[in-house]
């Protein structure tokens, strides 16, 4: 029986002028969820997904509308979109956020505050947002 983990990923040193949001859904079916701007500062976001034991025995396997890949691969997407004053923004792609959470790190939150935490650099060098798949920093998904 699966049980469910909250998630909350911390984009630090976002880019002024960038749009983020949660995808939900996969393919045509997706939906981008309400974003929040940018301001240079931290932005997080907070997920909820259903975990249960993987086709490898001892590994965790996560799931829900939030969750993306192959078992063994799993991800959520963030979309990343450029700011406009008076419409919606432009959306101009996608940041990958690995789902690579041992079982430890799944007891402890369970087990206590419920929550896993991960963090990872949302700006590059040139100021522009990280797209595609984003290294988590420190040790990646800890309970918190």
């Amino acid at each position: 029986m699966p049980e469910e983990v909250s998630l909350r990923v911390v984009l630090v040193n976002s880019p002024a002028g960038f749009a983020f949001c949660l995808q939900r859904g996969k393919g045509a079916k997706s939906e981008r969820l309400e974003y929040l701007e940018a301001d240079g500062g931290e932005l997080a976001f907070d997920l909820a997904v259903a975990v249960r034991e993987g086709k490898l025995k001892g590994t965790p396997d996560f799931a829900g509308p939030f969750v993306q890949g192959p078992s063994g691969g799993r991800f959520f997407y963030l979309c990343v979109g450029q700011c406009a004053r008076t419409v919606e923004p432009h959306w101009i792609g996608r940041v990958k956020v690995p789902l690579s959470i041992s079982w430890g790190a799944v007891r402890q939150a369970l087990d206590g505050p419920g929550l896993l935490q991960a963090r990872y650099a949302a700006s590059r060098g040139n100021g522009q947002p990280a797209l595609a798949t984003v290294p988590l920093l420190g040790n990646g998904w800890a309970a918190g």
